[in-house]
């Protein structure tokens, strides 16, 4: 299974469950090729959701370091 690239992206939940539905309602080869799509999608965001994490606490850091607000 192929990774996807992980920056500038950002999207809403509406557009995770437009995803997701595309997905499950889209004609797939097989059940296990389904599968392989929506764990490659969740995978995804989870990857996107880690590094904005990771984003969010490295400007914490840089804010606590300058005493900026």
């Amino acid at each position: 299974m192929a990774t996807t690239d992980t920056s500038n992206h950002t999207q809403q939940p509406t557009d995770t469950y437009a995803c997701l539905a595309r997905l499950l309602h889209s004609p797939a080869p097989g059940r296990e090729a389904l599968l392989d799509q929506v764990y490659e999608e969740l995978l995804s965001r989870e990857s996107r959701a880690y590094a904005a994490g990771w984003t969010d606490a490295l400007t914490e850091a840089r804010r606590a370091r300058t005493g900026r607000p």
